[in-house]
């Protein structure tokens, strides 16, 4: 007997679909039980075409997202054997001896160490891509590194600069300033001097001529070069590590700094790893002061990536990561749930030191997986128990030389990566399956509806009574009152929540500098200050902005609809799939209310160039005179914040565009019933 293909599954179902809604559409006269079948029956066939698209995609990306400074580059380069055997020189008991140790092929330290995204492919070849920043972009980053210098001994703490030590570090290679170490001998005693070439030309020169110098040694016009392949002059994985760590820090004359980093790594390389069972692996650039970044949500919303939430063992989840996964997973149509992993890192010994393990590593990470879990759970996330899996790159490693331990093999590392690979293909697997048990649900679902009675006089009375009580919750204003977007009180309205949210993200007065030299951007540190409106609009949890003001009217159009499920037995095949599609209407209602906040505050904020009166009011800001309790920050603040509160202020429109989408969301549900 032959066996049925899903495609052949669901290209037979969606036949059927189609050729039933067609057969009821042709009724001369279309009443509710109709329109309750039409639409029900349409709804099926969209999200056929849904589940369709899922089930083809033949390789998921998977995606690593943390914290700085948390252990993601030396989890990918162990999981993917980018790693190999170097010769070095180490000191070891005070004596320098020639050993071989083990190191990642990508940069990795303690943090700060890899300047930006890195997609990493299997490939026919090795090579390394970049998207390159653009001269103007450079060019202002070198200014940022110089005013840096200029202000080194500022000891006002509102008042000092602070750039990131990756761009310090490709910038001084850029501009050839690189720190130099000199070894000074006092007696027996020895310490290092740290000689700074930059702080040596500023105090020679000036701020404005160790700026012409910085540019003028960068030769920015040149480095036109994106790519470069392997030269077979030396061992591939000594190639990639040496040249990656050159375009990582930015050595090479011929590369810009890059956005992103494209690393393709040929099978010769990848002998023995599992990275051709993916499209690819994406190491993000580290989370900071604000996780919920618009660079993330392109991985987060497409459904052919597996998005791996890295946090430490110590305290996991961290903040940073429960505050994005709780952010994406308030919208409960979209089973972000399916494709999110929390992926944590213990530290050698961390799990036989937990509590109630007895010394146990296994117990102490299934008594912390059952810890991690119930976070999620008290903060009324759904996350799922097998989707939390743990990972130490360096178990079998010893302390004092990287290399692995004499009492372990390479087949205990192996079998530690084989066992975390197949809980990921799990993950993948688990999706599929409830897809797959979807497609028959939806099948049953038909059949009855298709063998159904019509629906009685008290069931149509019903649904009645259910409109009319889903109409008189059309209007939002009626239960969301204008104070509740403006400042009330001790309550804070949309525009102060997000200013006084810009007042402490970013912390360095710097960076606020550099998002308005940039017009409302930063790319080196992913900055977008208007999708950052968005999210505050929204609310980045529940009990936050839009998702707080509509929570409760969200739960009582849920709670008309499954009433009619649970009193009308010929409803039941209809309404909860009607619950479902609210559910998605209701997350496009706070996506399209945010995503309509962000453009009017990009119109708002127009034109983003030196021809407008705010941003050069705000450019200005720095190096100005300041009376008597005034800072740069309270000062931008305070004019961003009249900015955004003039004409019609941002909190007004928010409230007319809740009210549309709100209305908008409503009407959806009434059409389900054949109701305008």
């Amino acid at each position: 007997m032959l066996t049925i293909t899903w495609q052949e599954e669901i290209a037979s179902l969606k036949q059927d679909l189609s050729k039933e809604i067609n057969k009821i559409s042709g009724h001369s006269e279309i009443n509710i039980a109709n329109h309750i079948c039409i639409n029900n029956l349409k709804s099926k066939l969209e999200r056929l075409n849904e589940i369709e698209k899922i089930l083809s995609i033949e390789k998921y990306k998977i995606v690593f997202i943390g914290t700085i400074g948390q252990g993601k580059t030396t989890a990918i380069c162990h999981l993917f054997n980018l790693i190999s055997d170097f010769n070095i020189s180490k000191t070891i008991g005070g004596k320098t001896k020639d050993v071989i140790e083990t190191k990642e092929l990508l940069s990795t330290g303690a943090g700060r160490t890899t300047i930006c995204e890195v997609n990493v492919k299997p490939s026919e070849k090795t090579y390394i891509e970049i998207e390159p920043y653009t001269v103007d972009e450079m060019e202002n980053i070198i200014f940022e590194f110089c005013d840096y210098i200029a202000n080194k001994d500022n000891t006002q703490p509102d008042q000092k600069i602070i750039i990131s030590k990756e761009l310090e570090r490709a910038v001084r290679n850029i501009i050839e300033m690189k720190l130099r170490y000199k070894t000074i001998y006092d007696g027996d005693k020895k310490k290092t001097e740290i000689i700074d070439p930059a702080k040596e030309e500023f105090e020679k020169l000036g701020l404005d001529e160790l700026k012409k110098l910085a540019l003028n040694n960068a030769k920015l016009e040149c480095r036109t070069t994106n790519r470069i392949e392997f030269d077979n002059q030396k061992s591939e994985q000594e190639w990639i590590k040496n040249t990656f760590a050159a375009i990582n820090n930015v050595e090479l004359k011929e590369f810009a700094i890059p956005r992103e980093i494209y690393l393709s790594v040929s099978y010769n390389v990848l002998s023995g790893s599992n990275l051709s069972q993916f499209d690819s692996v994406v190491d993000t650039k580290g989370l900071d002061e604000n996780p919920i970044r618009q660079d993330l949500q392109k991985y987060i919303e497409n459904q052919d990536t597996i998005c791996l939430f890295v946090t430490p063992f110590s305290n996991a989840p961290e903040a940073n990561i429960t505050k994005l996964i709780g952010y994406h997973l308030t919208s409960k149509s979209k089973d972000f749930h399916h494709r999110f992993v929390t992926l944590v890192l213990p530290h050698k010994n961390e799990p036989e030191k937990v509590n109630g393990c007895d010394g146990d590593y296994d117990t102490g990470i299934q008594i912390r997986k059952e810890e991690v879990q119930a976070t999620f759970r008290s903060l009324n996330l759904d996350f799922f128990l097998e989707n939390i899996l743990f990972y130490d790159a360096l178990r079998y490693y010893r302390d004092d030389i990287f290399k692995l331990n004499e009492i372990y093999d390479k087949e205990d590392v192996q079998a530690d990566k084989n066992e975390f690979i197949e809980a990921i293909a799990a993950v993948v697997e688990r999706r599929r399956n409830i897809l797959l048990d979807e497609i028959k649900n939806i099948q049953e679902n038909f059949t009855k509806i298709k063998n159904g009675d019509a629906l009685t006089g008290a069931e149509i009375k019903a649904i009645e009574n259910a409109i009319k009580k889903i109409k008189d919750l059309r209007d939002l204003s009626k239960r969301v009152q204008s104070f509740n977007y403006k400042d009330q009180g001790t309550d804070k309205g949309f525009v102060t929540k997000y200013v006084e949210d810009y007042r402490i993200h970013p912390k360095a007065w710097n960076t606020k500098h550099a998002i308005h030299r940039n017009f409302g951007y930063y790319d080196p540190k992913n900055i977008d200050i208007y999708y950052d409106m968005r999210v505050i609009a929204e609310g980045r949890n529940e009990d936050e902005m839009l998702k707080k003001f509509t929570k409760e009217l969200k739960q009582e159009l849920e709670n008309i609809l499954n009433e009619l499920t649970s009193a009308n037995e010929s409803l039941k095949t209809f309404i909860p799939e009607l619950v479902i599609q609210f559910n998605s209407f209701y997350d496009n209602f706070i996506s399209e209310v945010g995503v309509e906040i962000q453009y009017e505050a990009i119109r708002k904020l127009s034109p983003q160039s030196e021809d407008s009166e705010f941003w050069t009011a705000l450019i200005n800001e720095k190096g100005k005179v300041q009376l008597p309790g005034e800072t740069y920050t309270k000062n931008v603040c305070k004019t961003l914040k009249h900015e955004l509160e003039s004409e019609q202020s941002l909190n007004t429109f928010l409230e007319i565009k809740a009210g549309q989408y709100w209305a908008e969301l409503v009407t959806k549900i009434l059409s389900f019933f054949g109701e305008k």
